[in-house]
């Protein structure tokens, strides 16, 4: 009789085992999910921050060469020779 309660017993941890077994494949699942969901949400929001930054740069730069081009514009001289001037010192630094 003895034997039989050990064989009952051992048949219920071996089912115990495979429930166990199922529900940490079943759970392990949903974290995967679950985490997959979360990176591809944080994905979308940094894609989305660097997609506004970049066109925050452009637009800053669109900007900075309109007003250096009505800069140059109305003081043509100014600016050749300023510009003269920035490649005469570059021409310099360069032979060094």
């Amino acid at each position: 009789m003895a034997s039989h309660d050990v064989e009952g017993e051992y048949s219920a941890v071996k089912e115990d085992l495979a429930k166990l077994r199922s529900d940490v494949a079943s759970l392990s699942a949903a974290l995967r999910d679950l985490t997959s969901e979360t990176v591809h949400e944080r994905i979308d929001s940094l894609r989305s921050s660097v997609d506004h930054l970049a066109g925050d740069a452009k637009n800053q730069g669109k900007q900075t060469l309109d007003d250096l081009a009505s800069h140059i514009e109305d003081r043509p001289l100014a600016s050749m020779m300023i510009a003269l001037g920035v490649g005469i010192l570059l021409g310099r630094l360069i032979d060094r």
